[in-house]
């Protein structure tokens, strides 16, 4: 929306945009989801007490895709671009401080995406459960440049992109989605080309996400056995604070530890309550194997409030009929945002 307005932006002498933004009108908005939760020393260091100076805090911050925007059944799959609707990028944040005024620490950062199934199909509005008929509307061989561009894309842009699909294996429509999908996979994965290698780049783990958790949804942290080892590889990104020559008033040097490596791509049919439970496990696995590797332990409190974190981002974020508007006004502590639906 205020493009137009940003390029005439770019055409002033350096005094006229100074003075434009000054009036602080052209506000840059991510559509989606950003909330933080304190956790009284939720993550405590071996061998050390309770009352280590510093808080804990976890963020999720969810962007949604503005390249195939769209209410619910009117935006399903991908463009001729490669574009995918539904497409979010949501990222896990902790930070450890270690400081008196929360000054230094430890920052721990993990990102997945989720996105509707990357190929060309359409699904109907009926208002009850089974009248939402999916159509595939493109063949494979029509369906695999586009495919090939989403996942290009993905591979640039994170590294080696496993994929958990949790469409069912027994719902006609969702078995007729997860056919197509993995044929386009298999055949993504083994395509050649100048410079091109897709075998080590796509990974994909099928999960029948209604059939496995017949019991309860407990029984969905049964995945971790599948994508353990992606996990593994993919690591997650950190950061550590190092003070300067013990110089307290000069700001610390922040050195990057480890980078992620990869990314999981999780889907249904939605992208909406199993995808986001789904996310949930992965990114507690991450924060997981990041207390491990510092050989640090949590305290309930954190999956507590990670798991309310998750909830909140599945209830707002990534519902496609969603509108966030800003809010300035504000004088209580809460998540930066407004929610309307739209009718």
């Amino acid at each position: 929306m205020i493009k137009p307005l940003l390029l005439f932006r770019s055409r002033l002498p350096n005094s006229a945009r100074d003075l434009l933004d000054s009036t602080r009108i052209l506000t840059s908005v991510i559509r989606g989801f950003v909330e933080t939760v304190t956790v009284p020393r939720g993550i405590v260091r071996q061998g050390t007490s309770a009352a280590s100076h510093g808080d804990t805090t976890v963020t999720i911050i969810s962007r949604l895709s503005c390249k195939r925007a769209g209410t619910r059944f009117n935006s399903r799959g991908m463009d001729d671009d490669g574009h995918v609707a539904n497409f979010v990028e949501t990222e896990t944040i902790v930070w450890d401080s270690r400081g008196e005024r929360n000054s230094r620490g430890v920052a721990f950062s993990y990102t997945q995406v989720r996105g509707s199934v990357p190929v060309f199909w359409e699904q109907s509005a009926g208002l009850l459960p089974g009248q939402q008929k999916i159509l595939i509307t493109r063949g494979p061989e029509a369906t695999l440049p586009s495919f090939e561009k989403h996942m290009e894309g993905m591979n640039l842009k994170y590294g080696t992109t496993h994929i958990v699909n949790l469409l069912s294996a027994t719902k006609p429509g969702e078995a007729e989605l997860t056919k197509m999908f993995k044929l386009m996979v298999k055949q993504a994965a083994t395509s050649s080309g100048p410079g091109r290698d897709n075998s080590e780049l796509i990974r994909e783990t099928e999960y029948d996400f209604h059939e496995e958790t017949r019991g309860g949804y407990e029984a969905a942290a049964g995945i971790r056995r599948y994508i353990d080892s992606s996990a593994d590889a993919f690591a997650y990104f950190l950061t550590e604070d190092v003070d300067h020559d013990d110089d307290s008033t000069t700001a610390p040097k922040s050195n990057v530890v480890i980078q992620q490596e990869g990314v999981f791509r999780t889907n249904c049919l939605d992208c909406l309550d199993r995808t986001n439970l789904v996310q949930q496990i992965i990114s507690q696995m991450a924060m997981e194997k990041f207390l491990a590797h510092s050989n640090e332990r949590a305290q309930g409190e954190l999956w507590y409030k990670h798991q309310i974190l998750w909830a909140d981002n599945g209830d707002v974020s990534i519902l496609p009929m969603s509108v966030i508007f800003t809010n300035h006004t504000c004088g209580r502590p809460s998540p930066g945002y407004m929610l309307a639906r739209a009718p």
